[in-house]
């Protein structure tokens, strides 16, 4: 079975420019699509640690994913371990789980025009090719 694609919403694109690199979401999307992930928030969406250069996964960075999609993973919502709060709010998560049913339920065309628009991002491609 290929990997599934891997995308990112805009709003997620906008926040990890500053923290975490594509290559290494794409590794945890790999981890993800193996079951290894933090929680699984129900709907379709998992909890994840992401691993930041040089802080391990301790000081690490936390992401919301939509996994569910037959051939797609979508990371939806990240924050850093060092912002105040122990986690992502509720009301938060409850947006990460509608934003997911929504994407799950889209056709790969589909996502391919959310990506054509600039809703989506998709990262990983160039990996998959070797």
């Amino acid at each position: 079975m290929s990997p599934k694609r891997v995308f990112k919403t805009k709003t997620f694109d906008r926040w990890a420019k500053k923290v975490i690199a594509d290559d290494l979401l794409c590794i945890a999307a790999r981890e993800i699509e193996r079951g290894q992930y933090e929680a699984d928030l129900g709907q379709g969406v998992c909890k994840k640690r992401v691993a930041l250069p040089g802080k391990g996964k301790r000081g690490s960075a936390r992401v919301l994913v939509a996994k569910r999609h037959p051939k797609a993973i979508v990371f939806l919502v990240g924050r850093e371990k060092s912002e105040s709060g122990s986690d992502f709010p509720d009301a938060v998560t409850e947006s990460a789980k509608v934003i997911a049913q929504g994407l799950q339920a889209q056709s790969l065309a589909q996502l391919d025009a959310l990506a054509a628009n600039g809703q989506l991002k998709e990262i990983c491609h160039d990996q998959e090719k070797r």
